[in-house]
């Protein structure tokens, strides 16, 4: 299958093209599942691939559905992303509890309070509402302009999207057991469920302009866009492992990241616009990709096996930005081709 009749395949399923953003982009552009796996260890590659799909692409699905059927906006996608993140790293995972996960390193130990390791549940958490299901839903619609505002699931899809979530989280927590002996116990358990619930109740009612942008028209430049997405989690990774070091308690690291995360969201909320924005949105994705990118290079210098993707990526940005380029052009158009008129 050539491009040309890949990209009509893509804009053809959505859906498809949701399912390599998620779990493309969280998970192994990051090398947190390694495409090495193909050829060192198949089955566990596949397995990997069937986890993550019935995970973040079924939890971005029923997030971005949601979100339509309620007239919601970002605020309440934001919430929803937190409850996902607590479903995938607490019930599955258990790397919000479990303090011998190895994901977290010392994080495990430090800033442990009541079976909860909060200041890598407060990175690992924010992670997610940006990779997992921000960046996947954003990207979407500007590859796909012809997506916006139009659900992708029916009654039934939304239960098996449901169900798949379910399945997947309880099948992960079995090999956690397995690797690991961990359990969270009852009072975790419930504590989660409960969490999740009111961030669900939150996010229902939460005003659809919550985190509306303050101005009409964009004020970041293109350069400014990129440099705050690529600066993100550079600044959370220095509070999280090395500001430690200097003797700062857990519970003054986690104030100081959710300070600068407000900061940021406030910075950009009064920057990325309301109409005429796709341009920034595009470079504000990019920079959180690029970031992305280079971090899963530079974990596993020397063998910079990840170096496809990244140019993959870089590639669909390229079209990406080609597209939405300002220009004297009534429309613009996806990377994979198509107008809008949204």
């Amino acid at each position: 299958m050539g491009v040309p009749r890949f990209l009509a395949f893509l804009r053809a399923h959505p859906i498809v093209c949701l399912a390599i953003l998620t779990p493309g982009i969280p998970e192994y552009l990051s090398t947190s599942s390694p495409i090495l796996n193909f050829v060192q260890n198949p089955f566990w590659f596949f397995l990997q691939l069937a986890i993550n799909v019935g995970q973040y692409t079924a939890g971005a699905l029923l997030i971005r559905e949601a979100v339509l059927k309620w007239r919601k906006g970002w605020g309440t996608v934001f919430l929803l992303g937190l409850a996902y993140g607590i479903v995938e790293e607490g019930l599955g995972d258990n790397t919000l509890f479990n303090s011998n996960n190895g994901a977290d390193g010392f994080l495990g130990s430090f800033g442990r309070f009541a079976g909860v390791n909060w200041v890598w549940s407060t990175g690992v958490l924010t992670f997610h509402v940006i990779y997992s299901i921000g960046l996947p839903i954003l990207l979407l619609g500007l590859a796909l302009p012809g997506t916006r505002g139009r659900p992708l699931l029916a009654r039934r899809g939304i239960v098996c999207a449901f169900l798949s979530l379910i399945a997947t989280t309880s099948f992960e927590t079995v090999l956690v057991w397995g690797e690991f002996h961990f359990w969270m116990g009852i009072p975790l358990l419930f504590g989660s469920l409960l969490a999740i619930g009111l961030l669900v109740v939150g996010a229902r009612w939460l005003p659809a302009d919550f985190w509306s942008p303050a101005s009409d028209r964009p004020t970041l430049t293109p350069r400014a866009a990129i440099a705050w997405g690529f600066s993100v989690f550079p600044l959370v990774f220095l509070l999280e492992y090395y500001v430690p070091l200097s003797g700062v308690p857990a519970f003054a690291i986690v104030g100081m990241e959710v300070f600068v995360l407000m900061l940021i969201l406030e910075r950009l909320r009064r920057g990325v616009g309301r109409s005429q924005n796709e341009y920034t949105l595009v470079n504000l994705a990019f920079g959180f990709i690029l970031w992305q990118s280079v971090f899963g290079l530079i974990i596993h210098v020397p063998v910079l096996y990840n170096i496809p993707l990244v140019i993959l990526a870089v590639w669909f940005f390229v079209r990406l930005r080609r597209g939405y380029r300002p220009r004297p052009s009534p429309l613009p158009i996806g990377v994979f081709g198509g107008s809008s008129a949204a």
